[in-house]
């Protein structure tokens, strides 16, 4: 991961850059949905569905040639296997090679016509796409990321090919049901409803909406050679046809597991350079097209040829280099929502801190939340047996949500499975949102900043809270020395979350640490000395032992940032 950010500040800075000031739309399919029903496995559903029928006497007549046109498309002549017709295909020798020539092929076995029923049989009724889809797993890693980049506003336009409902079930999920929130347009009268954060082009039809209102939304659904043919000239799909050439033509393209192998795909691009074509060499902008993949696809190659023209033949390595990132999309949409978290954090603290003239103080610090930030990237790899990182990811999601959470309001997430956006402005649009500034999500970035250097400098541990309840903080934190003890750590914007969280009993251990965005509680228990310790909190009586820190106070005593340093450690002893 450290690679795929080191990347994304260097070569790809400016990618990087685009991708956060809402400059790129994503363009998905199969390869960032992995836990779709099988491709291989669709196929041999409908040879089987086939096969059977070709058999029986009552139907052979219109099943055998299908039969027949499936083989022969797998590179078999029927007559030499024609004895192994009433094994199910998973029994028969060539098993193997027929899932694999047929893979490649999947949009002619769609087509693949049975006389007396409709055009789609092999994929509605053969296959039964419907029951295929019926019980999906939970979104993937490369959803969560691609739904948190939209709740952060980074992201405004996906264009996608696939059937499934990963994506929406993520933002569902991450935005605690918020209807309205992902505008999804399958259907052309879909281009007409209320804005979402972020609109989503499933230009391939959606299983979901075709389970739920098959009169409506079976049409859309698009996998058939002839239906790919089609598409472009079909009155049907016109305008979602123009809409996916608009956003080809406005914004830059960030592709993500999708091949581009389909002629309608590579006529979108085409269209969208004769209407307005992306410039090459294109620095110090972002190139057009970039790939998550570790070597450029056939499909991917015609469209830079088709985008750029003969600008393409000048010097096809360099451009090549340009747009592929050689990692593949999970491993850059982690990277693309670490990076965003930590450029947004360090631009609310340079906000915040400017308009206390410690403009100079932010830059210093600014370097230590891209420490964290690759801290944290070291963590994101897959647990043992998996292939995947979404164990991270939901880890992450649900930690930052918590501390998020508690510093904002004093209180845990609304619900547990939901993420709390730090703001909904793209980057370059935080300086205009003025609710993000008044939260004190400058200080936060302050107090993440020295909190890290005071772990990077060995002055103490942080780890994650050691249980769910609220009691345990946002996270762990234990001095780095011999009979150090965990303690929960609090980051707080104001005395008034410190308070709510005090009087829900969040510091009944009497042994919190709570670090305060501003100077309130330190002005209201003591004056001009340090708050670090208290022995009764305002409006309350009884022992008390938590260590309290003003971040605002600090700042305001620190005249560069190694005094603030110097003094957050020195309040923080633990």
């Amino acid at each position: 991961m450290r690679e795929v950010l080191a990347n994304l500040e260097g070569a790809f800075a400016s990618v990087a850059s685009a991708v956060e000031n809402g400059e790129f739309a994503l363009w998905v399919g199969s390869g960032i949905s992995r836990k779709a029903p099988n491709l291989g496995d669709l196929i041999e559903r409908a040879f089987d569905y086939i096969r059977v029928r070709a058999i029986d006497p009552d139907t052979a007549a219109a099943y055998r040639p299908a039969l027949d046109e499936a083989l022969t498309l797998a590179e078999i002549v029927p007559a030499t296997v024609e004895a192994q017709f009433g094994q199910a295909l998973a029994d028969w020798p060539e098993h193997g090679a027929i899932i694999d020539r047929l893979w490649t092929k999947y949009s002619k076995v769609l087509d693949i016509r049975i006389a007396g029923t409709d055009v789609d049989f092999i994929l509605w009724d053969a296959i039964d796409i419907r029951q295929a889809f019926e019980h999906p797993a939970p979104p993937a890693a490369e959803h969560l990321c691609i739904a948190i980049l939209i709740l952060e506003g980074a992201v405004q336009s996906v264009a996608s090919a696939n059937w499934d409902g990963f994506i929406e079930a993520a933002v569902d999920r991450l935005s605690n049901g918020v209807a309205g929130m992902l505008q999804v347009v399958v259907d052309p009268n879909q281009l007409r409803g209320p804005a979402g954060r972020a609109r989503l082009y499933k230009f391939h039809g959606c299983i979901v909406y075709a389970t739920r209102e098959p009169l409506v939304f079976r049409p859309y659904l698009t996998g058939s050679h002839t239906q790919i043919m089609d598409w472009p000239q079909n009155a049907t799909f016109t305008a979602m046809h123009n809409a996916v050439v608009g956003l080809a033509t406005a914004q830059k393209t960030l592709v993500l597991g999708l091949s581009i192998q389909d002629s309608n795909l590579q006529t979108i691009f085409s269209k969208a350079k004769a209407v307005h074509a992306w410039p090459w060499p294109c620095a110090p902008d972002a190139p057009a097209y970039v790939f998550c993949e570790d070597a450029i696809q056939p499909g991917q190659r015609d469209v830079l040829r088709i985008a750029y023209g003969p600008t393409y033949n000048a010097d096809p390595v360099t451009l090549h280099d340009a747009t592929l990132l050689r990692a593949w999309g999970e491993q850059v949409l982690i990277a693309l929502v670490l990076k965003l978290l930590a450029e947004k954090l360090a631009r609310l603290m340079e906000l915040s801190l400017a308009a206390d003239g410690k403009a100079a103080i932010a830059a210093a610090l600014a370097p230590l939340l891209g420490s964290l930030r690759d801290d944290i990237a070291d963590l994101a790899v897959p647990i043992a047996g998996a292939r995947n990182r979404i164990a991270f990811a939901n880890q992450a999601i649900a930690l930052w949500s918590r501390m998020l959470s508690i510093f904002r309001s004093g209180a845990l997430p609304v619900h547990p499975d939901m993420y709390e956006a730090l703001c909904g402005s793209p980057l370059n649009l935080i300086a205009a949102d003025q609710n993000a500034q008044a939260m004190g999500l400058g200080q936060l970035g302050v107090a993440l900043s020295l909190l890290h250097h005071g772990r990077a400098s060995g002055h103490w541990e942080l780890r994650a809270p050691i249980s769910d309840n609220l009691d345990a903080g946002a996270m762990t934190a234990r001095a780095s020395r011999p009979g150090g003890v965990d303690r929960p750590l609090f980051l707080v914007k104001s005395a008034a979350d410190a308070i709510k969280l005090q009087s829900n009993g969040a510091f009944a251990n009497d042994n919190a640490i709570v670090v305060h965005g501003d100077d309130l509680w330190q002005r209201m228990v003591g004056g001009g000395g340090s708050a670090r310790r208290v022995r009764s909190a305002p409006g309350r009586t009884g022992v008390v032992g938590e260590t309290h820190v003003s971040i605002a106070d600090l700042i305001a005593r620190s005249a560069d940032a190694l005094e603030l340093q110097q003094h957050f450690v020195a309040e923080m002893m633990l």
